[in-house]
C-alpha cells in the first residue's frame, strides 16, 4: 500500500505536471519536469519520495519512477500516476499514433509517384495530399491509392495508344478496379484520379473537370444532368425533337448522349439566350417565347457545357444573364471567358433593377460575399460590393423574355 502522503492533495500539482509530460510526449519518455510550486507538505513529501535534503527545482521521471515503484505504487510511472487517480489519458497517443500514420502513409504515396514518367507526378501527389485525400489512410493504403491511380491511368493509355473508343467510367472502373463504383463521383480514387487527368490534359477550369475525363476518353453519365433548353433553332439531327417540343409548348431535356450522338446545329448568327435558373426557361415556354433559351443552372453540368460548346462551334450569337449576386457573377465570369457574351449585366442594368426594386417596395436580400471581378464592366463589380444587395434574374423576367 502506497504511503497516504502520496494521494494527499498537496501533492496534485506534481502528478498534473507529471500527467501532462506523458501526455504529450508519450508514456514511455522520461526526461525531467519542472518542480510546480508545492506548499510545505508537497515539498516534505518530495523530499521523502527522492531522498533529497530539499525539493529539486527539476525532477528526473526515471528517479521518480524507481521511487514509485519500489514504494509498491505501481509497477511503472504510468501505473504509479494511475493508481494516484492521474491516470494517463490515450488521446494524446491517439493524436501521436494518427499523426505517425498520417505521415508514413503521405511518404509513401510520394515513394509510390516517384517512379511515374510523367513530369506532373510530384504535383499531383502534393495536391492530393492538400486536398486530404489520405486522410485516415495508413501507408499500405497510400500504397494502394496510388496503385489504384497509376492503373487506371495505364489502362487510359493503353486504350488512346490502341485507338479504343469511349468507356463508360463505370465499365473502367469494373474492368480494372473489380468494383464499378470505385470511381463514382465523391469517392476518394475518383477524386485522385480526377486529379491526375486535370493534370494530364492542364485542365484548371474547375467548373470543367469533367472534361479531363472526356478527352481522356472516358465516358461519365451520359444521361443526368440534362440541360433544359426552349425553342433551340436546330437543323438536322436533333431538330425533329426540338421542334416538337416546342410545338408542343414544353421546354426539353437535351442529354450529353444526345448531344454527343446528334452535336447541335444551328443557322449562322442565331441568337441563344444561356440563363442561371431553369424558372427563366420554364416562363419562356409557358410564354410560348420567340427567343432560344437554354438554362445553365447554378453550377452548370456537363451537358450544359457540350452544348455552350457546340453552339458557339456552329456560330450561333450566345448571351448570358444571371443573378447580380456573388455566385451569379462568378458564373458568368466563366462563361464570358469560353466566349459568351454577358447580356444585361451591366453595373447600368443592376443599377435599375435595384431601383425597380426600391421603387416597389421590395427588400432585396444581402451579399455576405465579395463580388468577383467583372472584367466585362469592373464598375458592376464594385457596385454590388459597395451596395451588397441581390437581384435575383426571376424578378427580370419580362425584360430577358422580350425578343
Amino acid at each position: 500500500m502506497s504511503p497516504p502522503s502520496l494521494a494527499d492533495p498537496s501533492m496534485a500539482p506534481l502528478w498534473s505536471a507529471v500527467r501532462r509530460r506523458l501526455e504529450r510526449y508519450g508514456a514511455e519518455n522520461r526526461g525531467r519536469v519542472r518542480t510546480p510550486v508545492l506548499d510545505a507538505a508537497g515539498r516534505l513529501t518530495v523530499k521523502s519520495l527522492l531522498g533529497r535534503p530539499s525539493a529539486p527545482a527539476l525532477i528526473d521521471l526515471a528517479e521518480l519512477e524507481a521511487s514509485l515503484v519500489r514504494l509498491g505504487v505501481g509497477t511503472d510511472l504510468p501505473g504509479a500516476l494511475a493508481a494516484l487517480g492521474f491516470g494517463i489519458s490515450e488521446a494524446g497517443a491517439l493524436r501521436r499514433a494518427a499523426r505517425a500514420r498520417g505521415s508514413a502513409a503521405r511518404q509513401a504515396a510520394r515513394d509510390g509517384a516517384a517512379a511515374w514518367p510523367e513530369p506532373w507526378a510530384e504535383a499531383w501527389v502534393d495536391g492530393v495530399i492538400r486536398a486530404g485525400l489520405l486522410r485516415d489512410l495508413d501507408a499500405g493504403g497510400a500504397v494502394e491509392t496510388v496503385g489504384d491511380v497509376r492503373r487506371v491511368l495505364d489502362e487510359i493509355e493503353r486504350r488512346s495508344r490502341e485507338g479504343s473508343g469511349p468507356i463508360a467510367r463505370v465499365d473502367l472502373a469494373a474492368q480494372v478496379l473489380g468494383d464499378a463504383h470505385r470511381l463514382d463521383s465523391g469517392r476518394r480514387l475518383e477524386a485522385a484520379v480526377s486529379r491526375a487527368l486535370a493534370l494530364r490534359t492542364e485542365q484548371r477550369d474547375p467548373d470543367r473537370a469533367a472534361w479531363a475525363w472526356t478527352s481522356a476518353g472516358v465516358d461519365l453519365d451520359l444521361t443526368s444532368g440534362p440541360v433544359l433548353t426552349w425553342r433551340l433553332p436546330a437543323v438536322g439531327g436533333l431538330a425533329p425533337v426540338v421542334d416538337a417540343a416546342t410545338t408542343a409548348g414544353i421546354p426539353v431535356h437535351l442529354s450529353r448522349m444526345a448531344l454527343r450522338t446528334h452535336p447541335i446545329r444551328i443557322r449562322d448568327g442565331a441568337e441563344v439566350l444561356v440563363v442561371e435558373n431553369p424558372r427563366i426557361v420554364e416562363a419562356a415556354a409557358q410564354q410560348r417565347v420567340e427567343r432560344a433559351v437554354v438554362s445553365a443552372g447554378g453550377s452548370p453540368s456537363g451537358a450544359v457545357q457540350l452544348l455552350v460548346h457546340q453552339l458557339l462551334d456552329a456560330g450561333a450569337v450566345v448571351l448570358y444573364h444571371g443573378d447580380f449576386d456573388s455566385a451569379g457573377l462568378t458564373l458568368c465570369a466563366r462563361m464570358a471567358a469560353r466566349g459568351v457574351r454577358p447580356w444585361r449585366m451591366t453595373a447600368a442594368d443592376y443599377l435599375d433593377a435595384l431601383g425597380s426594386a426600391a421603387r416597389e417596395g421590395v427588400r432585396l436580400p444581402t451579399e455576405p460575399r465579395r463580388p468577383p471581378r467583372t472584367p466585362w464592366d469592373p464598375q458592376l463589380s464594385e457596385e454590388l460590393d459597395r451596395r451588397r444587395l441581390v437581384v435575383h434574374e426571376e424578378r427580370l423576367l419580362p425584360a430577358l423574355l422580350k425578343s
